[in-house]
């Protein structure tokens, strides 16, 4: 007997700082009558679903494909978003690629970057010759399962109706897990702070020297699951002065609003294996890859205070924003925990929110959806379950598409300017002088990062070189390595810079780079320093004496950028440091208090990519200090 699960939608609420009050479940039941059947339905026409469309059924599969909008490729053709960032090459979509071009020619108007109009066309039609039945305009309403197998849909569209669709293996590529959730899988997303992800985008297009150019900055925060969140982001982005402006002349030819917005993150399945920073950078990573991952930790928040204790080590006190590197993604990732019948291809796959920033490229995704096909196909020929799946067919098939290459390894690089030449991966260093001298530099990042991972090895040179009469580089970046490794003897040092607000930008990364001075503020929390906690406060007190420098500028737009930094840092130090000395909580409680009261909406942040737009932070320090007062079991007072 076939069971059915009731599907359910989750509703939620958010307050002020985007956090998740409640939910409430409403079960509808799924309809049992007489279903069409499909070898593989992909959910999702867009990055990775167009391609896991084309993919399936040029293997032979019965492929039905569902998207709510009427065009397929996602972020790259409706979200507007037509150039590569990184991502590795090889596989389907560059066959695709390849082809737009030619559309230029006879119908749409030449572009830079990828014609979206073009490519939307060459996906349309692939899909048709390879057989893929497309139904736009459909929207998915329940997961028919048997146990935790998925065997089919409920869908809906104005032209069908309802109706059931049965299937053999469903691939997710909604992005947002939508029928993962439906079918009752474990979901997470966000940083643990607040639950935000990365800034979303809100691409628009206008002519440049009659060319179609698109453009677009960081426009806010979304969470695409929540119906208000989704409807807010895209009024509210549009009407932003990037986008809406007083008057447009022939320099700023305006076109249209992109009609899909540009989400970075959202929610992601726990996988049978799950990708996350942490294990990866500990070499915990998978030696069966379907294909590799490859940016740098491109997260977009500028709050980065707000980040995970690992990407502020790694990107605050190493300042490595810019490192790229190879992650290996397998077939696990792709699959529910627990669950049959069921893949997530796209950004929805199983990483953490650390993760997500490297792991969600366009190329990458692309070839993730690639990847699902040929999962799919292997279970459906094979009648075996997706976890089944002989891994040496499927790299077979991934090395024949060029998805997976032989030369495929884990590797670690720099990001260079445009036109240098790149120096090739580097390694993690373990020669004493070797970290010596890049320690007294202006890169100091890998070394840092070096000396972290000797440990105690290295421990005795570096407090050697705190000494006062080493160079000023080398004391400061010897304490940052300390500071890693947890040694207090690197307070003293550590307290000189944030005193006297550090203003060196080091030059490790090709941008984005952290300034010196609340690098040190953060160490100093991780440090739990407790005699730092008058510098800290006093930091909290003052709007004055930030210096703001050019090499600032890569990264943040102004000195109210420049202060948010130094009181973020700050507020989350103290709150590190009454976490440890339960005694110093009445001082800093009282600190926070009076910092709550004087809040009025002065400590804003801007976006990448514009310093016109700026995000009032007050709702998120009060976040803050409110979590803070109530794990101590202080009572917050009402403001």
């Amino acid at each position: 007997m076939r069971s059915i699960r009731a599907t359910t939608i989750i509703r939620r609420r958010w307050d002020n700082a985007m956090l998740p009050l409640s939910s409430k479940q409403v079960p509808h039941s799924v309809s049992s009558g007489a279903a069409d059947r499909y070898d593989v339905i992909v959910v999702g026409l867009g990055t990775a679903g167009a391609i896991a469309a084309i993919a399936a059924a040029r293997k032979g599969l019965s492929v039905l494909g569902i998207d709510r909008h009427t065009s397929m490729g996602g972020a790259g053709t409706a979200g507007g978003v037509v150039g590569y960032y990184f991502g590795t090459r090889g596989g389907l979509y560059e066959e695709i690629d390849a082809k737009v071009p030619a559309t230029e020619k006879d119908v749409f108007t030449p572009a830079f970057g990828v014609n979206v109009e073009g490519k939307q066309y060459v996906f349309e039609r692939e899909a048709a010759l390879a057989g893929v039945d497309i139904r736009y305009e459909t929207t998915v309403l329940g997961v028919k399962l048997e146990g935790r197998t998925v065997t089919g849909l409920e869908v809906f569209s104005a032209r069908r109706g309802r109706y059931a669709v049965a299937s053999g293996v469903v691939i997710d590529c909604t992005g947002n897990a939508d029928i993962c959730r439906l079918a009752g899988c474990e979901l997470r997303g966000g940083r643990e702070f607040d639950g935000q992800p990365q800034p979303f985008s809100n691409a628009l297009f206008g002519f440049d020297k009659d060319r179609v150019r698109a453009f677009y900055t960081d426009s806010g925060y979304v969470f695409p699951e929540n119906p208000d969140s989704m409807s807010a982001a895209i009024v509210n982005s549009a009407l932003l002065s990037t986008h809406l402006k007083e008057q447009y002349n022939e320099e700023n030819r305006f076109m249209r609003i992109a009609p899909q917005l540009g989400v970075r993150e959202s929610q992601f399945i726990v996988g049978e294996d799950n990708v996350t920073l942490d294990r990866f950078l500990q070499e915990g990573y998978s030696r069966e890859p379907l294909f590799m991952a490859y940016s740098n930790l491109d997260n977009h928040s500028k709050d980065v205070a707000f980040e995970s204790g690992l990407q502020r080590d790694w990107t605050v006190a190493a300042s490595l924003w810019g490192l790229k590197f190879t992650v290996p993604i397998p077939l696990g990732a792709l699959i529910p925990r627990g669950y049959d019948g069921l893949l997530a291809a796209g950004r929805c796959l199983a990483v953490d929110h650390d993760m997500a920033s490297c792991v969600r490229m366009k190329r990458d995704m692309q070839k993730c959806g690639e990847a699902a096909a040929y999962a799919a196909y292997l279970a459906v020929t094979k009648k075996v379950r997706l976890k089944e799946v002989p891994y040496a067919e499927l790299s077979q098939l991934l090395r024949e598409s060029g998805c997976l290459s032989e030369r495929d390894e884990v590797y670690f690089e720099h990001r260079v300017a445009h036109g240098e030449q790149q120096s090739g991966p580097i390694r993690w260093m373990s020669d004493i002088r070797e970290i010596r001298e890049a320690l007294s530099g202006t890169k100091p990042g890998v070394a840092i990062w070096s000396a972290k991972l000797l440990g105690e090895a290295i421990r005795p040179k570096l407090l050697g070189w705190m000494d006062r009469s080493e160079p000023e580089h080398l004391r400061k970046h010897s304490a940052m390595a300390l500071a890693l490794m947890g040694a207090a003897e690197a307070a003293p040092v550590l307290r000189e810079m944030a005193r006297e607000r550090d203003p060196f930008v080091p030059l490790t990364s090709l941008k984005y780079n952290q300034a010196r001075g609340y690098a040190a503020v953060y160490l100093l929390g991780r440090l739990a320093d407790r005699e730092a906690i008058p510098e800290l406060i006093a930091l909290l007190r003052t709007r004055e004496g930030f210096s703001f420098i050019d090499a600032n500028r890569e990264f943040l737009s102004d000195e109210t950028d420049l202060r948010f930094q130094y009181v973020s840092y700050a507020l989350m130090a103290l709150a590190a440091i009454g976490d440890r000395h339960e005694d110093a909580r009445p001082v800093i409680a009282e600190a926070f208090e009076q910092y709550r009261q004087q809040l009025d909406g002065s400590l804003v942040i801007s976006f990448k990519g514009s310093s016109e737009i700026r995000n009032v932070m007050d709702d998120k320090i009060r976040l803050l200090i409110g979590k803070t007062l109530q794990r101590w079991g202080t009572p917050v007072l009402k403001s």
